[in-house]
Parts: C-alpha cells; sequence; structure tokens
C-alpha cells in the first residue's frame, strides 16, 4: 500500500474520529520503518504532552506529559528541523539525556506547524537501534504525515472554534428571545429580495394576531389607522431602503382583535454592496405612554388654566383693593393737610398708619406671588447703599419714638460705596426686618450695622444686621422662621399681627442676590438676622455720577405750573377726587374722563382746540375702553398726541402690568395708593425736559 494512498483513505474515512484517525496513521507509521512507538506531541515551553500514541505494550496513557529537556523531541525544537537517529551509539551518543532515562535506540521526528506556528512533533522510536539509516521515502512520508497532522489540527481548532461561537451565538439568541418578551418587544425581518417577512411571536401577540398566520408584506400597512399615517410611513420605509439610514417611527394601529394600541417601532436596513438586501427592526407597544401623556397634558393643561385664574384673580384683587386704599389714603392726606386740633389730627394719624398697615400686608402677598411664581422683577441700576439705608430709617424712628425704644444705624461699612442692585428689593430687606423688630420689642433698642467684604474683582459681600431685644425666637420656631405663612406661633400671630411673608421675601431676594439669611436669637432675649448679598461694584465714581446726572429733576415754579393743564383718566369717583386735590396741591389744573373713550376724544378736541394737555395720568382698568387701547389710539394721532407724557396711574402692580403699559406707548407706570410727594416726584421727571425747553427760550428769544 502506497504511503499517499494510506492518507487519502484514512482521511476520507467520515466514519473515524480525529483520534482513530491519528493513531490509525500512526499505527502504519511504525510498520513502515519498522519501529516500535509513534506519538504526535504537543509542545509549550518545557512541557511535552502526548495527543496520539502507537506503543506494544500501550504503557504510554494519553495526556501524558514529559519533561522536554529528556526527550529526543528537544534536538527537533532547537533544530527546527526532521531529526533522525538510526543508531544512538552512532549519532547522538549514549550520553543523550533521553538515552540515560528511556533507552531509546532509535529515533525519526519532524515538527507540526499550525496555522504557521510551531505546535509539536510527530516522532517514532525503538529501543532497538536499526541496521541501516533512514531512506528519503521514509523522511518523505514523515513529511507528508506532519503536513497531514498541521492541516487536520487547523481545520479541528477552526471547526471548535465555529462550534463554540455558535454556542454562544445560541445562547445570545436564547437570552435576547427571553429578554424581547420580558420587554414585550417583537421583532421582524424582511428580505427585500424575496419580499418574505418573518414576526416573532411577541409581535404577533402583540397585534392579536394568530401564531400561525403568515405575515406578508401587505398586511402590514393595513394594521395602520390614519390613511395619511400609512401613507407617510410607505414612503419613509422606502426612502430608508433607498438610502440606507435607520428608520423610527409611531403609529396607531388597530390590531385583528380589533383593539386600538400605538407602537413604536425601529428599522434598520442592512446594506451589501450599497444595496439594500434585508430590514430587521424592533416594535414596542407604547399605548399606555400614550394614555399617560395624555393624562399629563390634560393635568398641565388644567395646571396652567388655575395659574392663569390665578394670575387674574390676583390682579384684579390688586385693583380692587387698592383702588379704596388710594382713595383712603388719598382723602386722609388731604384732611390731615387741613386744620385740625389736636384729636383730630391724632385720629386721621391712626387712620393713616392703619391704612399704611394695610397696605403693607395687600403689597406682601402680591410680592410672595409673584416670587412663588418665580416672576419677581428686579431692576439693578447703581445705588448707594447707605444712602438707600438711610431713606427708610425716618418712617421708623417716629415708631421707635413712640413706643419708647432706642434706635441705632451704622451704615459705615458700606459708606462712599456703590453697588449694583435693586433698590426698592434691598429696601424692602430693611423694611421687614425693622418691621419685626420694632414689632416684637416692647421695650430696649434696635440696632441696624452695615459690614462690607472684597469678595474677589469688583464683587463685595455685603452684610445687613438688625438686632433687637424683643421676645425673642425659640429653637424649633427658627427652623421655619424663613418658610412661607408659619413664622409666628397661632398666639403671637393673633397678638401681633402681619401675614407670615416677610421674611420669606427677605429670604428669597437674599437668594437672588447669592445670599442668605441667618437668624440666632434667645428667647426672651432678643433676635439677630444677617443678611447677606454679593453685590458688585458699580465703580462709584464715573457711574454713581452718570446716574445722577441722569436724575437732575427741574423743579418748576408756582407760575409755570399754574400754566400746565392735566388730564385725569379714572372711572373711580374717590380715585377722581382723590387725584384732584394732589394735583391741586401740587398747582396743576386737570380736567376729567371716566373712560378710555372719553379720555380719546378730550385729547383730540385739546389738540384741535390747539391747547393739548401737558400730562396724562391714565388708570388701565376702566368700563368701555380700558387704558391701554385709548394710550394706543391717543399715540396714532400724530407728533404732537406721541409726546404727550403718559403715566399709568393703577392699582394693578403684578408682574407684566408695568410691561404692558410701557408697551402701549405709555411713558411711565405708578401703582396705586400714590401720595403727593411720590406724584410730585413723577410728573415734575416727565414735564423737565419741556418746562427746560421754555425756559430756555424765554432767556434766548432768538
Amino acid at each position: 500500500m502506497s504511503i499517499i494512498k494510506d492518507l487519502q483513505t484514512i482521511s476520507n474515512d467520515k466514519a473515524l474520529s480525529f483520534d482513530k484517525k491519528l493513531e490509525s496513521l500512526l499505527s502504519i507509521g511504525t510498520e513502515i520503518l519498522g519501529l516500535e512507538t509513534g506519538i504526535v506531541s504537543n509542545i509549550q515551553g518545557d512541557n511535552y504532552r502526548v495527543l496520539s500514541v502507537i506503543t506494544p505494550d500501550n504503557d504510554i496513557p494519553l495526556n501524558a506529559t514529559f519533561a522536554l529537556p529528556d526527550t529526543y523531541c528537544a534536538d527537533v525544537v532547537n533544530s527546527d528541523a526532521v531529526v533522525a537517529y538510526h543508531d544512538i551509539d552512532t549519532v547522538p551518543g549514549a550520553s543523550h539525556p533521553c538515552f540515560e532515562k528511556y533507552t531509546l535506540k532509535s529515533y525519526l521526528a519532524s515538527p507540526v506547524r499550525v496555522h504557521g506556528e510551531f505546535f509539536g512533533t510527530v516522532n517514532f522510536s525503538s529501543l532497538g537501534s536499526r541496521d541501516t539509516p533512514f531512506t528519503p521515502v521514509e523522511m518523505d512520508y514523515l513529511l507528508l504525515l506532519a503536513s497531514w497532522i498541521g492541516n487536520e489540527l487547523e481545520r479541528q481548532q477552526a471547526i471548535s472554534s465555529l462550534n463554540a461561537q455558535k454556542a454562544i451565538l445560541e445562547e445570545r439568541n436564547s437570552l435576547l428571545h427571553q429578554v424581547t418578551n420580558l420587554a414585550g418587544v417583537g421583532t421582524w425581518e424582511l428580505n427585500i429580495d424575496t419580499g418574505a417577512l418573518i414576526w416573532s411571536g411577541a409581535l404577533k401577540r402583540m397585534l392579536h394576531v394568530h401564531g400561525e398566520k403568515v405575515v406578508k408584506p401587505e398586511d402590514v400597512i393595513k394594521f395602520v389607522v390614519d390613511e395619511d399615517q400609512r401613507n407617510k410611513y410607505v414612503a419613509q420605509f422606502n426612502q430608508m431602503i433607498k438610502t440606507g439610514e435607520d428608520f423610527s417611527y409611531e403609529l396607531e394601529v388597530r390590531t385583528d382583535a380589533g383593539e386600538i394600541r400605538w407602537l413604536q417601532s425601529r428599522a434598520h436596513p442592512v446594506m451589501e454592496n450599497d444595496r439594500c438586501v434585508k430590514v430587521i427592526g424592533a416594535t414596542v407597544d407604547i399605548t399606555q405612554q400614550h394614555l399617560d401623556k395624555a393624562i399629563l397634558q390634560q393635568k398641565t393643561d388644567m395646571a396652567e388654566s388655575a395659574l392663569k385664574a390665578r394670575g387674574e384673580f390676583l390682579a384684579n384683587m390688586s385693583h380692587e383693593i387698592r383702588t379704596p386704599i388710594h382713595g383712603v389714603q388719598g382723602m386722609l392726606e388731604a384732611l390731615i393737610s387741613t386744620s385740625l386740633n389736636a384729636k383730630q389730627y391724632e385720629y386721621a394719624s391712626v387712620a393713616m398708619r392703619s391704612a399704611e398697615s394695610l397696605l403693607n400686608i395687600v403689597n406682601d402677598i402680591l410680592d410672595f406671588s409673584k416670587i412663588d411664581s418665580g416672576n419677581m422683577s428686579f431692576e439693578e441700576s447703581p445705588i448707594n447703599l447707605a444712602d438707600a439705608i438711610e431713606e427708610q430709617i425716618p418712617m421708623f424712628s417716629k415708631l421707635a419714638l413712640e413706643k419708647g425704644i432706642e434706635l441705632s444705624v451704622s451704615t459705615k461699612g458700606v459708606e462712599d460705596k456703590t453697588f449694583i442692585a435693586d433698590k426698592l428689593r434691598v429696601g424692602q430687606i430693611l423694611i421687614n426686618l425693622l418691621n419685626n423688630a420694632l414689632k416684637f420689642t416692647k421695650e430696649g433698642k434696635v440696632t441696624v450695622e452695615t459690614k462690607c467684604t472684597r469678595y474677589g474683582s469688583g464683587r463685595f459681600s455685603v452684610k445687613l444686621i438688625v438686632t433687637d431685644s424683643g421676645i425673642g425666637i425659640t429653637e424649633q420656631q427658627q427652623k421655619f422662621i424663613f418658610s412661607p405663612f408659619i413664622q409666628a406661633e397661632s398666639s403671637t400671630q393673633r397678638r401681633y399681627g402681619g401675614t407670615g411673608l416677610g421674611l420669606s421675601i427677605v429670604n428669597q431676594i437674599a437668594k437672588h442676590y447669592h445670599g442668605k439669611i441667618e437668624v440666632s436669637s434667645d428667647l426672651g432675649v432678643g433676635a439677630r438676622f444677617i443678611v447677606t448679598l454679593m453685590l458688585d461694584d458699580a465703580n462709584a465714581g464715573a457711574v454713581a455720577e452718570k446716574a445722577s446726572s441722569d436724575n437732575c429733576v427741574y423743579i418748576p415754579s408756582k407760575q409755570e405750573l399754574s400754566a400746565l393743564k392735566a388730564l385725569i383718566v379714572e372711572d373711580n369717583e374717590i380715585n377722581q377726587l382723590v387725584i384732584k386735590e394732589q394735583l391741586k396741591e401740587i398747582g396743576i389744573k386737570a380736567d376729567l374722563a371716566e373712560n378710555g373713550e372719553e379720555a380719546v376724544e378730550k385729547v383730540k378736541g385739546a389738540l384741535n382746540g390747539k391747547s393739548p394737555y401737558s400730562i396724562i395720568l391714565m388708570d388701565c382698568h376702566m368700563p368701555v375702553m380700558d387704558g391701554l387701547e385709548a394710550t394706543k389710539l391717543i399715540r396714532s394721532m400724530g407728533d404732537q398726541a406721541r409726546d404727550i407724557p403718559i403715566v399709568a396711574l393703577t392699582a394693578n402692580a403684578l408682574t407684566g402690568d408695568k410691561e404692558k403699559c410701557l408697551k402701549s406707548g405709555m411713558d411711565d407706570f405708578i401703582s396705586k395708593p400714590v401720595g403727593v410727594s411720590r406724584l410730585k416726584e413723577c410728573i415734575y421727571k416727565h414735564l423737565s425736559k419741556q418746562l427746560v425747553s421754555n425756559e430756555n427760550r424765554l432767556k434766548d428769544p432768538a
């Protein structure tokens, strides 16, 4: 039997395993070579392991290991070539470690390579020596056998690798199938060439399709409820096949059971040579999400409606409450300016303080509503903080004097410093803190201190500290003192009054300026409030000088004022009387219009009569025509009408009211109630340009 034929016969025998094939080839080798033992080994480092073996007595087991240096195979590794010893006494000599240990006298071996790398050897040996050296034919047989073993080992490794990958893929596919079922994900696959469509069981269950039913591509679009949605889906699907880009979509479908559901699917085109050959996809049922979204939208709409209603209610309440307060304060102010005896003056003063207290409560509620909705406005401008504090003190000095309390104020910490801040909001901080300090102090002292520390370039940490010797605050109450409505215990609230909003407002203002408010107190000893504000330096020199020059107001003479005429646009009779009396005290004559439509006609008549109004005080809420619409119509009458100052004098004081007035064409905004001094300041400001211009013309008639 030829060697090649033996190899071919054994290789093609599909009934034989790889291990049996090796044994058969080794057995034939021992016969051909006349040697007793045949071994296929795997060598790694100094470790020699037997993969296949043929021996006369089967005394070498599979996977037996030997030390490589104790074998002739060490010579194969070193030479990386065929090694042939027909008689050890001749070559390499009886002193070789292998002979000393195993007494083998003849040996023939070849390296076995797998994927081009050294793997081990195929070797034959015998305890007796050969009479003649190994022939070229025997060498060729050994090389053919080594080559076949190497190729077969490569094939076996490839098969093992494929089987391992197959097992991993099967495990992953099984896991993926379980996960998609658990997650309610339906998968599908479309073969573009054959049109074959495969749906997973989860997808069929999602659409109530019978498990045995074969779904075709044309069946899919029939599930889509809306025709426009169906056409759009088909167009986008076809576009995906052309471009190779993923396609994600949501569809309203009707299942085979007639139920309406919402599905979300993602399709991925598989491209080969720039051509789509297959599309795979995953689909989930998002019906509950759509229902939740609809419910959420409904709740959002309800919440927005409620917020809008609340805003309208607050605006209306602001107008309805401020309007009578304006009348009360205006009449009391007018009354106090008349000749009164001591008792009458005392009663009128008490009534005025009550009106101011009522106004403070209204302001607190409105300010809190602005903060609560995130709409509290801040008008930042350069302010001298020391002056701003000093301006607030006179209103508290009288109250402190009446209660026999010492009021001490020190602004040394911020003297000669100008910051960027909202003067009104900083004033609110001091007003609220001093109100509380004086309210809860029966005797002793209330102090106001300031501190200022540079906090980086152009930035300062400013502290306003108000200390009193009042009733103090319990530790428990200090935990909630800056929360709205719950500053005081019920007994304290009944005794001292207030809205419970003041410190909450201070806290929010401090937060706006990246600061905080802190309190320390001992019950019965007093309390100390520290408000920290982070403020930017306004570069006092240039900015303050410019601000001062911008605020310069011309003070007209009585003669100049007597030549002016104002138009009061107001529907409330009491407020008509109040504003008219205030203008009379300022020295300006006034006409009256009870609504916007009447005001437009009066302005038109005054312009036609060449005696235009010098200023218009415009209410916003009025019957027939409101102040905003009236302002727009007046501004549309021409250049002369556009130059008339129009000031909103309104009880509206919510966020956005001022912006609406200015947008309609008004020049300024004052919220009711307004005293004579504030009204005078506003009128002088808006008449300054006109009065200064007239004065210059008189000085220089040319």
